[in-house]
């Protein structure tokens, strides 16, 4: 289902007009073949391809967040309300410092980017990084929003509210004057605007957006727009200047005549919305395991990813390798998923877009996948052998691109070997289900090392009581290094070569 340009539903019209009416059955119409994407390849060579995480980190409570900035800088938050701040080198991240952000548990984490930047949105109780990169704030139930400095990760700025904090957004294009901030109130269905660097409680502008209060917000940079929704699933646009529908940058007045409602009569809610770099996309990830993409103009749905139970089942039942696991795998991953409902703290999957809008990403049972928006195929699924880990959040890093304009063509196929340039490390940040770590998705597979003790799995944290019980018998070290069926496929390379 692709958007219509303005103007060819008219003229089609017309033409269909002037058509003589044909009397009797007519011929079978031909089926349109769909076209490849083009540089399908380039796109692919600029993501992360490993089955393998690379490295992982550790924070001191389970991880519930985590965010990318474009200024080079990865961020996560804990549900102890602990902050970290890494940054990205050439190859790999180093911990660059730690804040304790809230005495509550981060309840969101969200981080805005220039338009031709993927991101990604949480609530610390929430977090927030700005269109430039270089601001992060945080909200939790404490009722305080605190402003961080990302490039030299300080805090300036901290806020009291009258008010629980229920999300929080930027929602100010990059070389604003004002670094506008958008927080809801959790009791109540008021959205209020305030200027983050002016450091002042009150705030510019405040008004109802919807009847109840508003669980998620994300702001289209392309289109200065705000995407939110409610505790009903009921999704609504307004302009951050004026808090009010804006008419001149859709192409629909009625929601009726659109797909918006789709959520509420599905009888779900929202769980995170992500907005596509050319701003033209954005995706819902919902309670019911299904990822909807919408056209943002036209309120139009694109797309709809089934990712429940019951269709796992049946891809587990069907021929497909690609799709299935061992018996035993599988029903221990089944169990992981019904505790994860179970679970309130969980924070549920997101989705996010690459760099191209061509991609959407998301976390499942079965790894992450990588799902081609245009021919509507998985093109790959990341980290499928690691059995241990639930990945839940992720934010996606294509090297720092705010200062250069979006290309049509990847620079994977614009003359790579010509450029004397080192390339970009593509980096998948993930979070996993009652872990206390951090994980990097590179190009790169593991490398086990000599010593069994100093593996991928990086204790730069006192660590709990489960993994010192693994670290601490040696000969079992290498098992918790690499998944389960890696260790045995190795194993018998190793028997047949001895034979």
């Amino acid at each position: 289902m692709e958007e219509p340009q303005n103007g060819k539903a008219n003229l089609n019209t017309v033409a269909e007009e002037e058509e003589e009416p044909v009397i009797g059955p007519g011929p079978v119409p031909r089926a349109r073949r769909k076209r490849p994407l083009q540089f399908e390849q380039a796109y692919l060579y600029s993501l992360p391809s490993a089955n393998m995480y690379e490295k992982s980190y550790m924070h001191r409570d389970v991880v519930t967040h985590v965010a990318v900035s474009s200024a080079d800088f990865f961020i996560t938050g804990s549900v102890d309300g602990q902050l970290k701040f890494w940054k990205k080198k050439a190859i790999g991240i180093e911990f660059a410092k730690h804040f304790r952000s809230h005495l509550g548990p981060i309840e969101g984490l969200a981080v805005r980017f220039p338009p031709c930047l993927t991101s990604s949105t949480m609530t610390c109780s929430a977090m927030q990084v700005s269109a430039d990169g270089l601001l992060c704030c945080t909200i939790s139930n404490d009722c305080s929003v605190k402003v961080y400095d990302v490039v030299n990760y300080d805090m300036m700025v901290m806020l009291r509210l009258p008010y629980v904090p229920g999300a929080v957004e930027w929602v100010y294009k990059q070389g604003g004057v004002k670094a506008k901030l958008a927080i809801s109130d959790r009791n109540s269905s008021l959205v209020h605007i305030y200027d983050a660097r002016a450091g002042s409680n009150e705030p510019i502008i405040s008004r109802e957006v919807h009847l109840g209060p508003v669980k998620v917000m994300r702001y289209n940079s392309v289109f200065d727009n705000v995407i939110s929704a409610d505790e009903k699933g009921i999704i609504e646009y307004w302009s951050p200047a004026t808090l009010q529908f804006p008419e001149s940058e859709v192409n629909f007045r009625l929601k009726s005549d659109t797909n918006l409602f789709e959520i509420a009569k599905c009888k779900t809610t929202i769980s995170a919305i992500e907005v596509s770099p050319d701003g033209k996309q954005f995706s819902i990830t919902s309670p019911d395991r299904r990822i909807r993409v919408f056209w943002f103009r036209t309120g139009k749905l694109r797309r709809v990813y089934d990712e429940s139970l019951e269709v796992a089942q049946d891809l587990q039942r069907s021929d497909a390798p690609m799709y299935r696991l061992e018996a035993i795998d599988f029903g221990r991953r089944m169990a992981v998923e019904k505790e994860i409902e179970k679970t309130e703290m969980a924070p549920q999957p997101n989705s996010v877009f690459d760099e191209s809008s061509n991609f959407l990403i998301y976390a499942t049972l079965l790894g992450i996948k990588m799902v081609n928006l245009h021919t509507n195929k998985v093109a790959r699924i990341l980290g499928k052998v690691e059995n241990n880990d639930r990945f839940l959040r992720i934010a996606l890093y294509q090297g720092d691109r705010s200062s250069k304009k979006v290309r049509k063509i990847p620079a994977a196929a614009a003359n790579v070997n010509e450029s004397k340039e080192p390339l970009t490390d593509p980096t998948l940040l993930c979070c996993a289900f009652k872990k206390h770590r951090i994980y990097l998705f590179s190009q790169r597979e593991p490398e086990e090392p000599e010593d069994a003790t100093k593996g991928r799995d990086v204790f730069n944290e006192k660590p709990p009581a489960d993994e010192l019980l693994a670290v601490s018998d040696i000969g079992k070290a290498v098992t918790t290094s690499l998944p389960d069926n890696v260790v045995r496929f190795l194993s018998v390379m190793h028997v047949e070569r001895e034979n």
